[in-house]
C-alpha cells in the first residue's frame, strides 16, 4: 500500500534529528545523529559537508523507518548564528562556527558601530554570539573565508545542499546581525564590514525553496519538495500552537526559550528596550508577525543542580521533583545567586539542607528569573493573551508547579521532537498539503506518536 510522508529535520546543538509523519499528523518513522562538532576547549566547529551529509542520511532513514513509498516535502529547522560561507562557485570556504563558539570578533564590529545602533537596527546585542561576528573572526584567520560571497544559516545550507534553492528565511536572517530588522533588507554597515552575503531571495519559513535532486540523493527522496522552516525554537511553537499574536511559548528544554509573537512590527525604541535586555527581536516564522526571544540556561542549571544533589538519571529527577514539591521553602534555604555558562553560584547552605530543598529553591529562583524577561516582554508589548509550556522539563513535578504559578492557566504540551514535526508541517506548506496556521494558531492536523 502506498505510504506518502513529510519529512521534517531539525540540525540542533546536540544532534540532527528526522521525523518522518503522515498528512494527518501521525508519526510513523525517526532518526537521529550526533551533530558533528569538533570540540577545542571552548571552541566548538563542523564541516559543512558533513553536516549536509548527515542531515539527508537522517532523513533518509526516518522516511524508511515509516515504510513510505514517497517522501513529498522536506522541511528543515534548526540552530541559528551558525551559518556556512560559499566562494563564487557555491563551494564552503570555511569552517561552521558553532553558535555558542566564542571566537565571534564583536571588538571589530564596535569599533565601526555604537552598541545602541546595532541593537535598534539588528534587534540584538552587541556580542560574539551573532553570524556576522563569527564572519568577521573568519575573514581575520581561516583564508578561504575572504572569498565567500554568499553566508547561508545551516538550515538553509541543509536545503540547498539537497538541490534547494538558496534562499534567506526571516527567522534565522534575524540572528545573523547582518539584518536590518525593521526593513528586513541588508543592514548597511554589515555589507561594508563583510560585504552583502544574505541570499537575494528573501523568504517565509514554508515557501517553496525548489525541490530535493542529485547524483548523490537516495531515490526515495528525489523529488520532494524543499522549505526552509526557519529557527528550530520557532517552529516548534509553530507545532505547539503558540505561533500566533498575543501568545508565549515557553520551551524547557537544556536552554529555556520564551517567545512571545507579535503583530505589530515593534519600534525602534521598543527594540531597543528589550535588547537592553537581553531579549531578541526577530521575525517570526509567522509571514508579516515578529518575536520577542530571551534564551536563559534555565535547563543548563537545573542539570548542574541535580548532578551536584546525586540525582544522575531521568527517574532520580523525577522522585527529586516530587520530594520538592512536597517541602515547603523556608527562609534558610538554599538560594542561587548567579547563573552563567561557566558556573552557578548557590549560597546559603545551611545545616540541615537537603536535596530536596537545593531542588525547590533553584527550581523557583530560575522560574523567578525567567519571570524578569517575562514582565519586560508584557511591559513592552502588552500582558500575553494566552501561554504554552513545552519540552522536558516540564514533567518534573516541581518544574510544573512553579511554571503553574508563574503562567497561570498555560496549556502543557508533550510532543516528541517539536523542532523537526514543525519542519515537517511547513514542508508540508511548502508541497501545498497543508494551510498555514490560522489565526487562533490551529494546525490542519494533531500531531500523535
Amino acid at each position: 500500500m502506498d505510504r506518502k510522508v513529510l519529512v521534517g529535520v531539525d540540525v540542533g546543538t546536540t544532534s540532527v534529528k528526522a521525523v518522518a509523519v503522515t498528512t494527518e499528523g501521525s508519526v510513523v518513522g525517526e532518526a537521529a545523529v550526533a551533530t558533528p562538532w569538533r570540540h577545542q576547549g571552548p571552541w566548538a566547529d563542523a564541516d559543512a559537508t558533513d553536516l549536509a551529509s548527515i542531515a539527508l542520511d537522517v532523513c533518509a532513514r526516518a522516511a524508511t523507518d515509516s515504510g513510505a513509498t514517497e517522501v513529498t516535502a522536506i522541511g528543515v529547522t534548526g540552530i541559528a548564528e551558525a551559518g556556512v560561507l560559499l566562494d563564487r562557485h557555491g563551494r564552503p570556504c570555511a569552517p561552521v562556527l558553532a553558535w555558542f563558539d566564542p571566537r565571534g570578533d564583536a571588538g571589530a564590529v564596535r569599533a565601526v558601530v555604537e552598541p545602541r545602533e546595532y541593537q535598534r537596527a539588528t534587534g540584538r546585542r552587541l556580542n560574539s554570539k551573532p553570524s556576522l561576528m563569527k564572519v568577521m573572526w573568519l575573514r581575520q584567520n581561516v583564508p578561504g573565508a575572504l572569498d565567500a560571497v554568499r553566508h547561508l544559516c545551516v538550515a538553509e545550507w541543509v536545503v540547498r545542499a539537497m538541490g534547494g534553492d538558496e534562499v534567506s528565511e526571516a527567522s534565522l536572517a534575524s540572528r545573523t546581525g547582518m539584518l536590518d530588522i525593521s526593513l528586513r533588507e541588508p543592514w548597511p554597515v554589515a555589507v561594508d564590514l563583510v560585504g552583502d552575503l544574505l541570499a537575494r531571495e528573501r523568504v517565509w519559513a514554508g515557501d517553496p525553496a525548489g525541490r530535493v535532486r542529485g547524483e548523490d540523493v537516495p531515490p526515495l527522496l528525489h523529488g520532494a519538495h524543499l522549505t526552509v522552516a526557519g529557527l528550530d525554537h520557532q517552529a516548534a511553537a509553530l507545532v505547539s500552537g503558540a505561533a500566533r499574536d498575543g501568545a508565549l511559548f515557553d520551551s524547557m528544554g537544556t536552554a529555556e526559550a520564551l517567545i512571545r509573537t507579535v503583530r505589530q512590527p515593534l519600534s525602534h525604541d521598543e527594540i531597543e528596550q528589550l535588547t537592553d535586555s537581553d531579549i531578541d527581536v526577530d521575525w517570526s516564522v509567522l509571514p508579516d508577525h515578529q518575536i520577542l526571544l530571551a534564551g536563559r540556561l534555565t535547563g543548563l542549571t537545573l542539570e548542574r543542580i541535580a548532578a551536584l544533589v546525586g540525582a544522575d538519571d531521568r527517574a532520580a529527577r523525577l522522585a527529586l521533583g516530587e520530594a520538592a514539591l512536597a517541602l515547603p521553602r523556608g527562609e534558610d534555604s538554599p538560594r542561587l545567586f548567579e547563573v552563567g555558562n561557566d558556573a552557578v553560584v548557590l549560597g546559603n547552605v545551611t545545616d540541615g539542607v537537603s536535596p530536596a530543598s537545593t531542588w525547590r529553591a533553584a527550581v523557583e529562583d530560575l522560574t523567578r528569573m525567567a519571570g524578569e524577561a517575562l514582565a519586560e516582554m508584557d511591559r513592552v508589548a502588552g500582558p500575553h493573551r494566552s501561554a504554552v509550556l513545552a519540552g522536558g522539563w516540564t514533567r518534573n513535578a516541581m518544574v510544573a508547579d512553579a511554571k503553574r504559578r508563574q503562567l497561570g492557566d498555560a496549556t502543557f504540551v508533550d510532543i516528541g521532537e517539536p523542532g523537526a514535526l514543525g519542519a515537517a508541517y511547513l514542508g508540508g506548506v511548502a508541497a501545498g498539503l497543508l494551510a498555514r496556521p490560522a489565526a487562533d494558531g490551529r494546525l490542519d492536523w494533531v500531531v500523535s506518536a
